[in-house]
């Protein structure tokens, strides 16, 4: 179990999250939700230890996870930036097996093993031919799919995402989203932020909202309704369902 217990983070003196608190468990996929600028990515570096804490406990299977090092926490927390630009002159196959860093014994190189599991992750994001290509040399959402990859082959219990999803087109888009539920499926956590609702109404078990730093809702998708988005973004929203039965939120200007 994963549980956050009143975080707050100050960044340039500013407060940036108020007194954040929730418990989840593995299995499950987590979704952050809210406007710009309300702390999705904070509240996702935080849990990394890459933002530092004002107050508050983070913990990990009972364990305060600020007592670990970089390399403990890379064994329990896999990370995709919202930022996926990748400026280098690795191959594709070499900048996933990266993902396996943690696992390595010093002075140790990669093993078969591991060069297997990230050519599975590579598979599995619709990578397979991209192996040798130079990482700088492919489109944005190809770049995203390749770090998304990386953090599969990083094997961790818990995943998170910072929008994965904004570079994609929509059927890359939907194929994340598969990823994402087989994950949980498999018994990982996945957090994941998304400016997408429909993305989000549709394919997590819970939706943290949130609103300038502070807890808006907490609430699973069937709990979402028109007002609940129209005090989240400061906009009518209208919510139906598709003849699939797929929930179809949309801003509502009339």
């Amino acid at each position: 179990m994963l549980s956050i217990e009143n975080v707050s983070v100050d960044i340039q003196k500013t407060r940036i999250l108020h007194n954040i608190s929730f418990t989840e468990h593995k299995g499950k996929v987590l979704a952050l939700l809210g406007p710009n600028g309300c702390g999705k990515s904070t509240l996702i570096k935080t849990i990394l230890g890459l933002c530092g804490m004002a107050s508050g406990i983070i913990s990990f299977g009972g364990h305060d996870i600020s007592l670990y090092n970089r390399k403990k926490k890379a064994l329990m927390f896999a990370y995709m930036p919202q930022d996926t630009a990748y400026h280098s002159y690795f191959t594709v196959l070499e900048t996933v097996v990266m993902g396996r860093y943690p696992y390595l014994e010093t002075l140790g190189g990669y093993s078969k093993h591991d060069f297997e599991i990230a050519g599975d992750a590579i598979r599995r994001t619709g990578l397979s031919g991209f192996e040798n290509r130079v990482v700088s040399s492919l489109s944005g959402g190809e770049a995203a799919m390749v770090m998304l990859a990386r953090s599969l082959a990083q094997e961790t219990p818990v995943i998170l995402l910072d929008e994965p999803m904004s570079s994609l087109d929509p059927g890359h888009a939907l194929a994340v989203t598969d990823i994402i539920k087989n994950l949980a499926a498999s018994g990982r956590l996945v957090i994941v932020s998304m400016h997408d609702v429909n993305m989000a109404l549709n394919h997590s078990d819970r939706l943290i909202l949130l609103k300038s730093g502070h807890i808006f809702g907490d609430i699973s998708a069937a709990q979402a309704d028109r007002n609940i988005l129209a005090g989240l973004y400061g906009i009518p929203w209208e919510i139906g369902r598709t003849p699939k039965g797929h929930i179809a939120a949309f801003p509502d200007r009339d």
